[in-house]
This record gives structure tokens, sequence and C-alpha cells, in this order.
């Protein structure tokens, strides 16, 4: 990570302080054409997943949903969330009290040795590095010092999901959660901005060309999609509908913002995930999209979420997959949109987390292009996450004017009531939409 002079960086930081479409046919899964094959692609293990049996491909036989099929790659299993919190080595993220002057804050980082390596200006708070062994000292420094209104650890964040099997009928998600009688009403709109914080998007994929703005990269690694994981989020949310490929997004005509905040491995750090969420509320973005977390809930992300909403921005952010009822985080604070995720049977998958902290569903495994071309079956609570982040991109586009507390409510009260754990229930778009005032 490069670093940027402790003078410069805090003077910066205290600077601020003053101041009617139809989707492509379903194809066919891939279970139940022969046992060969049932057992090649894992179905019994699946069908006991989805509590539900796989289908066949009887009555399907669009043009469209045979490309679909044919292009979609069996790849790797859902990434379980750890309940265990893990942080960056010798890190802390600092946010100065208002009215610390640019001398006092260097004074107080040069007392501790510190060294920043990240600023967040919309928010007063800059991530330090400090010597090897003392950051539970500087934390205490810091807290004393009477100049700083918060200092903790820099946790780690993961992205929640890899593209899955192939062995459901494909976007059987989409109408189970309302999208077609939504789509008569709005498409989305270009003007809709929804910003993916994740391992970046490849924007030159056939299904998302034109869809997606240039991107931030906070990362130090390039603006590439090398894991993959950003991009099968933002084919979620905005693939073309109706051109043969792949699957249809939820809000095809809305417009991708990547903002690269985790690394090529898919692993991040909060003080990065917070200054990305102010730069995408600051570049104008109506929803923002989290398909990533973890499992401790710090100061500075908290602090990002509130500045995107003050910005006019819904949070939307994955529950977690751990399976466990283990608050996540961001998904866990009271301005974010917490997603579970859902299978075919309208039930919790196993793996999703779960519990009354939970705002809504979605389905769980949804087609998704890959960042190197194909599709996959991307399965996780961070593919339920971009169909909510799209659906409240469809009430921008259709109800402009509409505040984010309205529309967050519309999402969560208008669900289909699925039990307890999942929240207010899995999602409606359809009657989301109708809910707009």
């Amino acid at each position: 990570m490069l670093r940027a002079p402790r003078s410069l960086v805090v003077a910066a930081v205290l600077a601020a302080i003053g101041g009617g479409v139809s989707v492509p046919a379903s194809g066919p899964g891939l279970c139940g054409l022969t046992r060969v094959t049932d057992r090649l692609f894992d179905c019994d293990q699946a069908k006991q997943e989805n509590n539900a049996p796989a289908k066949t491909a009887s009555g399907q036989s669009s043009a469209s949903s045979s490309s679909a099929t044919s292009a979609v790659a069996r790849t790797g299993p859902v990434i379980r969330t750890s309940t265990a919190p893990q942080y960056v080595p010798d890190t802390a993220v600092v946010r100065f009290a208002h009215g610390t002057t640019t001398a006092q804050a260097n004074r107080l980082l040069a007392h501790i040795g510190a060294s920043p390596v990240r600023m967040i200006s919309g928010l007063h708070t800059v991530a330090v590095q400090v010597p090897h062994g003392t950051l539970a000292s500087s934390l205490t420094k810091l807290r004393r010092s009477g100049l700083v209104a918060a200092a903790t650890r820099d946790e780690v964040l993961h992205v929640l999901s890899a593209p899955n099997d192939a062995n459901y009928n494909l976007q059987w998600g989409l109408p189970l959660a309302g999208f077609p009688a939504a789509w008569q009403h709005t498409r989305g709109s270009r003007a809709v901005t929804v910003a993916v914080l994740d391992t970046g998007v490849n924007g030159a994929v056939p299904d998302l060309k034109g869809n997606v703005k240039a991107g931030i990269d906070l990362t130090g690694s390039g603006p590439t999609d090398i894991d993959g994981h950003g991009t099968a989020v933002a084919g979620v949310i905005a693939a073309h509908a109706n051109n043969g490929l792949g699957g249809a997004g939820v809000c095809p005509n809305c417009t991708i913002l990547p903002v690269k905040v985790m690394g090529n491995d898919g692993n991040g750090d909060l003080a990065t995930v917070a200054q990305g969420i102010v730069r995408a509320a600051n570049a104008h973005a109506k929803v923002i999209d989290l398909s990533l977390g973890g499992p401790v809930g710090l100061d500075a992300l908290k602090q990002a979420v509130d500045y995107a909403n003050a910005k006019g921005a819904i949070v939307v952010a994955a529950a977690g997959n751990s399976g466990k009822g283990t608050p996540f985080y961001p998904a866990n604070y009271p301005n974010v949109i917490g997603v579970a995720g859902t299978n075919q049977g309208d039930r919790l998958y196993t793996w999703s987390e779960r519990g009354t902290w939970v705002r809504v569903a979605a389905p769980g495994c949804n087609v998704a292009p890959l960042a190197k071309g194909g599709y996959g079956m991307f399965c996780g609570t961070s593919s339920a996450t971009p169909l909510v982040a799209g659906l409240a991109g469809l009430a921008r586009a259709y109800k402009p004017h509409a505040s984010v507390a309205s529309i967050a409510r519309a999402i969560e009260l208008t669900a289909h009531k699925i039990g307890p754990s999942a929240g207010h229930g899995r999602i409606n778009a359809a009657a989301a939409l109708a809910a707009l005032h």
C-alpha cells in the first residue's frame, strides 16, 4: 500500500473537518438428464441443499436459453464466512475530533510513531501504521489524547462467494422474486448509478458492455478484476436483457460504477472499504452494493454508511455465509439493508446467515458473467445482495425523488414472509415498486 507524507494526509483530513421487458427464457439445469451427469454434477447434494428436486429441460426450447445453458460453467463452492475476526497487523483507524488542528494531529501521530497509509477525508479519518508490537498501547494513547473521537483496529474483510454449479434451472430466482412484473413499470435508468464495491468489474464482457463506468481503484493493484467476484455481482445487477447471452440483470438499464476495494485475492480491509463508500457517495451513486463484510463492526465503517445515507445512497450488504446466525457487518448496521440467501423452495440456504437482525432475503444462486468470459451460477449472500441492490436501482428509476428510508421501507415491508430467521422475508420486486409513493 502506498504511503503519503504524514503531514499531507493529516492536513487533508483536518481540512475536511473544517468545512415491459421480458427476460430470456430460463434454460435447463444440468441435473436430471442422466444418472452419470447427476453424479458428475453432485445433483443429490444440490437437491438436498435446495430443498427442492432439480428440474429437467422439458418444455424449454428458446434459442436464447440454449445458448445461455451451454455457456454456464461449473466452478467453485460457496465461500463460508468465518465468525472469528481478523485484523490488519499494526494498523489503527483514527477519527479526529472536530476542532483538532493539523499541528496537533501531527504531534500526536509523531508521538506514537504512526505513519498514515490511507485517508478517508469525508469521515475526518485516517488509517495509520504503528511500530510493530505497539498497537495496543498506541490505541490507548490515541483514545486518551482528547484529540480523537474514535480509534480502532483495522479489520480484514472478505468477499463472500464464487460462481457455483449450474445445477438449477437458470434464473429461477427472478420470477420467484417478482422481477418480470416489476419490469412492466421500469427497467432502470442510465441516470441511476449502482456502485459495486468489490474486486473490480470487467466492463468489457459482452453482457455488461456499455453499462459500466470507468472505475475507481483504491487497492493499488490496478482496476482489472482478477478474482471475478465483482464482475459477477455487477452482472446480477445490470447484465443486458433479451440479448441471447447468459442471463438478464435485474436492473439492465442501470449504470455500474466499479470501486475496487478488495484485492486480487478477494480480501481487503475496513479502512479501504470505508473510503470506497465515501468515494461512491461523492460520485453520486444512488445505490451501493457491498457483497462483502466481516464479523466486527468498527467506527469507520458505520461512519461511512451514515455518510452515504446522508448523500442519498441506499446501502445494501451481504448478511454472510456461516449459517450460524452471527451478526455480520456492515449488513447489521441500522442504515443498511442486510440480505440473506434463499433457495428454490423459498427457504434459507443452509449456508446463509440468519436471524432477526437480517432485513430481507433474496434468491441466493443467480446466473452471472465471469470476468474471463462465459457464465457461472453465482451462489452465496454475495449473489443475493445484488438482487436487492438492483431492486433499489429500479425503485430509484421509478420514483427518483423517493427518500432512502421510503425505498428501504418499501423493499422490507412488501417482502414475502418465509419465517423469522429471514428478516422481513424474501423480496417481492413488483410489490415494492407498487408501495412507493
